[in-house]
């Protein structure tokens, strides 16, 4: 009896490390007829705020501009309340050899509630605006991991990247690799003090799942600067500068299916912590549903 146990035991250790010790290819496997779609969740946790000093940035301004700018972001709060009634969706497809195109749009969520007849002109034209399903990404990775679309903006970059970037070589347990990802961008008024970066995608696991092989990935992306934003001298009236400081980070799971190529879990929490002329804390949780 005591063999036996002691010979399964082994058997179990033997699978396990071999398991473990294998090196994959991480690629994406989508045929020509086929639109894979994901449930795209990007929800704010907790209580999440952003405020922009514009008394910093735009001290020498008349009050007739900053009245105009207060205008300005009265327009964006109402655009984002209306969008929050909003869930996405990303569609994966093949259409051109070793290239996935990758588009995320919006859709209304099913309990979205009816149009209030009696609400005003204002509050119909977010509703209209809301109502209509818009491509908010579009971009494209190739099938062996990087980023194809090399021409989009920084921003959509990131996301693709965050969501959809592969590893592009033979991967085993324990090997690393970062993504092609910039999140934080400053323009000239801003003087650096210190800063560092931490970009690593790893490989913790590969597990069998009913058959199935599993690669499970762990996301540790920290971007982080503190310096001083210097405002600009305007209209004669000398600037000033203020010490700002920005963080980023991406934590996340997920797991690959090494044999379907695509995502079968994907779930993160990204970050943003800021002061100075720009105050933030936000959590976003980014989430993968495959539909």
């Amino acid at each position: 009896m005591k063999l036996s146990i002691i010979l399964l035991l082994a058997v179990t250790t033997t699978a396990v490390f071999g398991q473990r010790n294998r090196s994959v290819d991480l690629r994406w496997k989508i045929d020509k007829k086929e639109k894979l779609h994901y449930a795209t969740v990007m929800s704010d946790i907790d209580t999440a705020s952003i405020e922009v000093d514009f008394s910093e940035l735009f001290k020498s301004l008349s009050d007739s501009t900053s009245n105009g700018l207060k205008k300005g972001m009265s327009f964006f709060d109402k655009l984002n309340n209306a969008f929050k009634d909003l869930d996405y969706v990303t569609t994966l497809s093949s259409e051109k050899d070793g290239i996935v195109d990758i588009v995320m749009s919006t859709r209304q969520k099913n309990n979205q509630k009816e149009t209030d007849s009696t609400s005003n002109k204002e509050a119909d034209l977010w509703e209209m605006m809301a109502s209509n399903e818009w491509v908010v990404l579009r971009g494209s990775v190739y099938e062996t991991g990087n980023i194809h679309s090399f021409w989009v903006k920084n921003n959509q970059k990131n996301l693709i990247a965050t969501f959809f970037q592969l590893p592009t070589r033979t991967v085993k347990v324990g090997d690393k690799w970062s993504l092609d990802i910039n999140l934080i961008a400053n323009d000239q008024n801003f003087k650096y003090d210190s800063a560092y970066k931490i970009n690593e995608v790893t490989l913790s696991d590969l597990k069998k799942v009913d058959g199935e092989t599993l690669a499970v990935t762990k996301y540790n992306i920290i971007e982080y600067v503190r310096g001083d934003f210097y405002s600009p001298s305007l209209f004669g009236k000398k600037g000033s500068k203020k010490e700002t400081m920005m963080k980023f980070s991406h934590q996340g799971i997920a797991e690959f299916s090494v044999e379907k190529g695509r995502w079968i879990t994907y779930n993160a929490i990204m970050s943003l912590e800021a002061t100075a002329v720009m105050t933030a804390n936000k959590k976003t949780k980014l989430t993968l549903i495959q539909e």
